[in-house]
């Protein structure tokens, strides 16, 4: 969500025969914190509306009335269910309110201005409610916003439908993740966050960020160097030549490899991409390390870029017993069945206002939009946590895309029911993803029986191998090791291309397993300190794909993570990745992942 900037609703399932007081029709896909929400709604005769504010996600419509709050539509009822009241909770201003109020069948202006568990209703202007609640079982701290679709008798339009995002935190980008440019180019610099920054920057180059909004920004930040002459940086939004937000002197810091910190405040206001103009003398002018906005929001999440996710950990205090970190014959919670240990710890992955929750905050740091839920068959553990992932993805804006594992038994027909069944059981919820990943498809030969379910939703096979996916509708990789040299993957892309198939690369930082399964073999593939990760990132976009899968969030048993980890004894680490070390670098491979996202966004667009 953009602070400063005006969103739209979705439509996410219109109930045209619902009865009673229904929940939205709708719905914002993320929910809120502090906000404005600005609408245009007219009515005619008595008829009833509202607009739902502070709801979790839920696929039960009945969610919105029996968790959040409506500030109501309707002419005629009780004081506290009419206009302007919060309904059941507290009337409006009657004399306010009939005062500002203009006739059935004109159009009315509702301002919800929505701060903690203040809720301030204005009508045309004129504040008619103020309300702060005190319902331990609701909140309006951080919610969803919908339209009440009461019933079909009941004729209310409603227009111009806007949200401002109130406040906002900050956000660092590297400068070298720049999604399109002029006369600029990658350098690398060892003392450089990464090891590289944006360079070679002359006067009247310039570079743009599409995924990094200027919305809501007052301070920009930037690490700089200068062995040349110094200059200044512009900071614009929209493009080279859009509003001028502010501008910051660089000055010459002794060598190309001394770094300091330039800021400066922004006065201008606009909501479009950043932009930096780069102005100076003649030659290089400076290079630009990281660059960080304050009063802004986190890079925009692409659902281009999907990262695989497990929801299989188990441990005594939430799920009566551990589950799978004992792997290799191990004693949880020091001794894991991983070569990395997790910064959360041994987690449940049923703990969903802990681990669940923060793993959503994470993959949205990384910048990836979907999150591939590994699910082994109905009623099993997965299937049974499912919902819980299902609604923390929603609250960080995410969506859940579905990897289908090879249970005992399974065949093409059962994953046709499969996929039959998440449809039913999850498809309303606002954080659903018709994308189906089959892993191991290899296994069957026939697969005609997609042929039921392949029209309305995207089914991709694990392989390169062009002969083999016959009733898919495209393919995926998986293998963390051979991205690393990407055998077959230009002839797939060709393919997919020619076929308007869905080409689905898989990249990875590296693969450890030695510890999960003692005495392994097989192949393993070193990290690198971010090589690895940035070779296959490079494969893979080197096809033009479709989408780009990474594997993984939280395979901690094949060592494939990008959720931080934390040194300890008997463990890797991620000291070192990128040039990181401490806290910095647990989050190293997060944060590579927002920058390769970056390069994804606007291919095209580069210089």
């Amino acid at each position: 969500m953009v602070p400063g900037g005006p969103r739209q609703l979705r439509q996410r399932r219109r109930h045209p025969d619902l009865p009673g007081r229904d929940g939205p029709a709708l719905v914002l896909g993320q929910e809120l914190g502090s906000y404005s929400l600005k609408l245009d709604w007219r009515v005619t005769g008595d008829s009833n509306s509202g607009v739902f504010v502070g709801f979790p996600a839920s696929g039960d419509p009945q969610s919105a009335v029996d968790n959040g709050y409506e500030v109501q539509i309707d002419a005629t009822d009780t004081p506290d269910r009419t206009t302007g009241s919060i309904y059941g909770f507290k009337a409006a201003d009657q004399a306010a309110r009939d005062a500002a109020l203009n006739p059935p069948g004109s159009w009315n202006t509702y301002e919800l201005l929505v701060e903690g568990e203040r809720l301030r209703v204005y009508l045309n202007g004129a504040l008619i409610n103020d309300f702060t609640n005190t319902d331990s079982r609701r909140s309006l701290r951080q919610g969803h916003v919908g339209i009440q679709n009461h019933g079909a008798s009941d004729q209310v339009a409603f227009r111009n439908i806007r949200i401002r995002e109130l406040g906002g935190g900050s956000i660092t980008v590297e400068g070298e993740s720049y999604t399109s440019g002029s006369g600029v180019q990658i350098a690398d610099h060892a003392p450089a966050s990464g090891g590289k920054t944006l360079g070679y920057v002359d006067n009247g180059d310039w570079a743009g960020y599409a995924n990094v909004t200027t919305a809501g920004a007052t301070r920009f930040s930037a690490r700089v160097s200068s062995g040349g002459v110094g200059g200044t940086i512009q900071i614009r939004s929209g493009s080279a030549t859009g509003t001028l937000l502010g501008s910051v002197q660089v000055p010459v810091t002794g060598g190309w490899e001394n770094f300091q910190t330039v800021s400066t405040a922004l006065t201008g206001t606009a909501t479009g991409p950043l932009f930096l103009v780069f102005t100076g003398g003649s030659g290089n002018l400076f290079d630009l390390d990281t660059i960080t906005l304050d009063g802004g929001t986190a890079p925009q999440t692409s659902d281009k870029v999907h990262v695989f996710y497990y929801p299989w950990y188990g441990s005594p205090q939430v799920s009566g017993g551990w589950r799978h970190w004992q792997q290799g014959g191990h004693s949880p919670p020091g001794d894991i069945g991983a070569d990395f240990y997790p910064a959360l710890g041994a987690y449940d992955s049923g703990d969903f206002a802990g681990a669940v929750a923060q793993h959503m905050k994470w993959i949205r740091q990384s910048a990836a939009g979907v999150l591939v839920l590994s699910w082994w068959g109905r009623g099993s553990y997965e299937d049974g946590l499912a919902r819980g992932v299902l609604d923390a993805a929603a609250k960080e804006g995410l969506k859940v895309a579905w990897h289908l594992e090879p249970y005992s038994g399974r065949t093409a027909a059962s994953t046709v029911d499969d996929i039959r069944y998440i449809n039913q059981t999850y498809g309303a919820h606002p954080a659903f993803s018709d994308a189906f990943y089959v892993f191991e498809s290899l296994r069957i030969t026939d697969w005609s029986a997609l042929s039921q379910v392949n029209q309305d939703n995207v089914i991709l096979a694990q392989t390169t191998d062009t002969s083999k996916i016959a009733h898919f509708n495209g393919m995926y990789t998986y293998d963390a090791i051979a991205g690393a040299t990407a055998p077959g993957w230009q002839q797939a892309a060709d393919h997919a291309r020619q076929h308007g198939l869905v080409w689905a690369p898989s990249v990875g930082p590296g693969y450890l397993d030695d510890r999960a399964v003692p005495g392994n073999t097989t192949p393993t593939l070193a990290r690198d300190n971010g090589a690895t990760y940035d070779k296959e990132w490079s494969n893979a976009l080197a096809t033009g794909p479709t989408w780009v899968s990474i594997t993984s969030f939280n395979e901690w048993h094949e060592g494939s993570v990008i959720e931080p980890a934390v040194p300890r004894d008997g463990y890797q680490s991620f000291e070192g990745a990128y040039g990181r070390t401490g806290a910095a670098a647990q989050t190293a491979y997060l944060d590579r992942t927002a920058y390769w996202v970056g390069r994804f966004a606007a291919p095209s667009e580069r210089a």
